[in-house]
């Protein structure tokens, strides 16, 4: 072989290799270029994720508000009514026995049993039971008896009110251990003695 041609050869030898290492490196920094766009679109997706979640959590905070305002909205006007409550509850407990079956008076009665069925449609419930658990979520001792034992409703002193699942007031009440003799006849029923009308009216009160 001639030293021309050595030298050919080694001059084209020289040139690959310099053409490789060039392919090289832009398949090096392809393949960067590659990765990054992986790791940005990667990001992209991530936000999306969150903004998505995002979206769906607001949108269902937003209902439950929307329902929450709809549940609560006569809270208010009912807050204002439980005055009217309690002095109905008032007057029938002070209510004379010899006035009880008089027909006037049954009238007022039934119109107030009316009256809270209706309220009670907008989702209030009376908080008014003796002989129960104490709560004090539910009831407010203002007075208790002395002795052993879980504490227990003895008396209610107020009605307490609870609309849906939240209490407007609590009940006030004398907690203290359970009666080993048992409540007595009127609160054993959870009726109040004073609605417990007899029907048949006085002529006077007709």
């Amino acid at each position: 072989m001639s030293a021309d041609s050595q030298n050919t050869e080694a001059g084209m030898s020289s040139g690959t290799r310099a053409e490789v290492r060039e392919l090289e490196r832009q398949l090096d920094e392809a393949r960067a270029q590659v990765k990054a766009a992986e790791e940005r679109a990667q990001e992209n997706l991530d936000r999306w994720q969150r903004a998505q979640a995002d979206l769906v959590n607001y949108r269902r905070r937003t209902q439950f508000d929307r329902e929450q305002e709809l549940k609560f909205a006569g809270l208010p006007l009912i807050t204002e009514m439980l005055r009217i409550f309690d002095g109905f509850d008032r007057a029938w407990k002070s209510l004379p026995v010899a006035l009880r079956n008089l027909s006037w008076i049954e009238g007022i009665w039934m119109l107030d049993q009316q009256f809270q069925e209706i309220i009670r449609r907008t989702g209030l419930s009376r908080i008014d039971q003796a002989d129960l658990p104490f709560d004090p979520r539910i009831h407010d001792a203002i007075a208790t008896e002395p002795g052993e034992g879980d504490p227990y409703v003895l008396e209610v002193f107020q009605a307490g009110y609870e609309l849906h699942d939240r209490v407007v007031r609590p009940a006030l009440v004398k907690a203290g251990p359970r009666q080993v003799s048992g409540p007595s006849a009127e609160v054993a029923d959870g009726s109040d003695p004073v609605h417990q009308h007899d029907h048949t009216h006085d002529e006077t009160g007709r």
